[in-house]
């Protein structure tokens, strides 16, 4: 229960916060633009009254909602703590859906950035990447340059990386607002684009491109089996290959599959599925190799071989993975080369994330007979 008093405390750091990030960001000079804004007055108090009282959290993330209202450096800075509260799962669906917006806003103005910049330098975005010299300038530019020609994208480009990490940390727990930026017009292949120039929007659509929930056949021709497995939130094959490995161990499963010789780290799994790891835990060096190899079923050749063009590559997603009778199939062989994958594949883009990938059942000879059937007359049709 809100006492008068606090809820008239509140109000007064709610409305401090709000018309602080609504003034025009000056940011010409000041060469530290973050701690400026998060060491200001107004953004100190509205974080610390929430810290000294806790029952007020989500009306404070329901302040950050009017992002869109907010000079747009401001609001990149807000949006980074957005991220950083719903980590604490004080979050709003309200200000998540203004969040999607403002980010597609800002999308939009460094992309308007990105065209003045390549004017000036003499180029195109579309010419910006076949002259190194070019691409060269692009990085040597100085936003100042612009400020008075173009303030917002020159504070857009200044605020993206903070607001992509925040962005971030919210489509890692929140389908819904995933939903809402899949819908959006190209954004993954912008985001990909812009992300060449500034690494933090490069990582957005690995999480909007990942597998939510499906379900796939694996099947090994050689030894006449398989099994059926579920993924959730996978969002490289690499990762899908780490945790099933782990799945199939754990149920005895790899011999019987053909799998090459497989050693076990389950300080790797731990950090594969986001598991608490203390730091003297930590490999060495953190990778992980695969025991088996990947096939599509169309590069099942008559004679039982594979053709090399239908390996299912680590970095892709299943999603690349032609379907065969509406279901995803994948064929296990022993690998011809021995893959590994480091870092960037044992684990997922963002630690929100809670990738998975469960057995279902598995696959009797009689059952991978017919679909090995089913693969060669699919060929035959070809």
């Amino acid at each position: 229960m809100f006492t008068h008093n606090l809820q008239k405390q509140f109000s007064k750091a709610q409305q401090d916060f709000l018309a602080f990030a609504r003034k025009p960001a000056h940011l010409q000079g000041e060469p530290e633009q973050e701690r400026a804004f998060f060491q200001a007055p107004a953004v100190k108090n509205l974080i610390a009254f929430g810290a000294e009282h806790n029952e007020f959290l989500e009306q404070i993330a329901e302040t950050f909602s009017h992002i869109s209202e907010m000079d747009i450096y401001y609001g990149c800075l807000t949006g980074y703590l957005i991220g950083l509260y719903g980590e604490s799962e004080i979050t709003s669906e309200n200000t998540d859906n203004a969040l999607g917006a403002f980010f597609q806003q800002v999308l939009a103005l460094c992309e308007q950035y990105m065209a003045l910049v390549c004017r000036r330098i003499g180029t195109t975005v579309e010419q910006l990447e076949e002259d190194e010299a070019f691409t060269e300038a692009f990085y040597q530019f100085s936003p100042d340059t612009l400020w008075e020609e173009a303030p917002a994208p020159v504070k857009a480009w200044m605020g993206i990386g903070m607001l992509s990490m925040g962005l971030m940390s919210r489509i890692s727990s929140s389908r819904p607002l995933r939903e809402l930026l899949r819908s959006a017009d190209r954004i993954a292949e912008r985001c990909y684009y812009l992300g060449n120039y500034c690494d933090t929007i490069g990582f957005v659509p690995h999480i909007l491109n990942m597998v939510e929930e499906e379900t796939v056949l694996l099947l090994s021709p050689a030894a006449k089996n398989g099994v059926e497995v579920s993924l959730r939130q996978i969002d490289s094959n690499n990762l899908f290959f780490t945790l099933l490995q782990f799945a199939l161990y754990h149920e005895h499963l790899l011999e019987p599959l053909g799998a090459q010789t497989f050693t076990y780290r389950e300080v790797v799994e731990r950090i594969a599925r986001h598991e608490p790891v203390l730091e003297e835990e930590w490999p060495e060096q953190l990778y992980e190799s695969g025991c088996f190899g990947y096939y599509t079923y169309p590069a099942l050749q008559p004679d039982g071989t594979y053709n090399e063009m239908g390996t299912v590559w680590g970095e892709g997603t299943l999603y690349e993975v032609p379907k065969l009778d509406g279901r995803y199939v994948i064929l296990l062989t022993k690998p011809n080369i021995q893959r590994s994958w480091g870092n960037a594949f044992v684990s997922s883009t963002h630690s929100q994330l809670r990738p998975e990938v469960k057995l279902i059942r598995r696959i009797s000879r009689e059952e991978t007979e017919e679909w090995l059937e089913k693969i060669y007359a699919a060929g035959n049709e070809a």
